[in-house]
């Protein structure tokens, strides 16, 4: 290694880790469905680019078990089973347990505020059944609260989880659910975040983790094959 010299890199993305950041933005914030079909060339003329840099993408997002490949080759939203739903899912409760946990202790008025003003948006599309602003301010409740507890190793992790998951949380919208705002499990994760209490905080992502996958196991359960 003495003898060894690394040549300077582009600091500039390359095009296609700007499509997969895109699309891999789009698998997280649920905007992808299961069942959706990502043909290259089609993405390529939507996003403006060559057709390279999108089957690279693509490729990526497979080999990280986000898509899959169907018989031609061509890139799918994978629909989990239960027991990979289910999995992901207890990883994340335990993971964004602990980030709860620690950014209950170490949350500023400030930061709590923008939480505040992030859930009151989901309620107000939640009311509108607005389902894309409500996953958009969901992603932006949980990421803003692992953010807070300034954890990156598990920010990480936890990204390639939801990057699995997000699509299935679309079905959440198959059902009918409530939209009081007292009721939903981030009033209490509020609550706890006021109070600097990080058992509770813990408490209320393991509540609402938990009660959106029984939704989500349920509906996948109905329309197995």
């Amino acid at each position: 290694m003495d003898n060894f010299e690394f040549e300077p890199v582009d600091r500039e993305d390359t095009l296609a880790e700007k499509v997969y950041r895109r699309l891999r933005g789009a698998l997280v914030a649920g905007r992808l469905v299961p069942g959706e079909r990502l043909v290259h060339r089609l993405l390529a003329k939507e996003l403006n680019v060559s057709p390279t840099p999108v089957r690279e993408a693509l490729l990526r997002l497979v080999s990280e078990g986000a898509l899959e490949l169907d018989g031609r080759g061509i890139a799918w939203v994978p629909r989990l089973a239960v027991d990979r739903y289910s999995e992901i899912m207890e990883l994340r409760v335990e993971l964004e347990g602990r980030a709860a946990a620690r950014a209950a202790e170490l949350a500023t008025p400030a930061q709590i505020e923008m939480l505040e003003a992030v859930q009151q948006r989901l309620i107000e599309a939640r009311f509108r059944l607005d389902a894309r602003t409500v996953l958009l301010e969901n992603e932006r409740f949980h990421f803003g609260v692992i953010s807070i507890a300034r954890m990156p190793v598990l920010q990480r992790v936890v990204e390639s989880l939801w990057v699995q998951v997000g699509p299935t949380i679309n079905l959440l919208f198959s059902v009918p659910r409530q939209t009081s705002a007292e009721r939903h499990p981030h009033a209490a994760w509020l609550k706890a975040m006021h109070a600097h209490n990080a058992a509770d905080a813990r408490a209320a992502v393991t509540r609402d983790l938990r009660e959106h996958a029984a939704e989500v196991v349920r509906v996948l359960e109905r329309e197995a094959p």
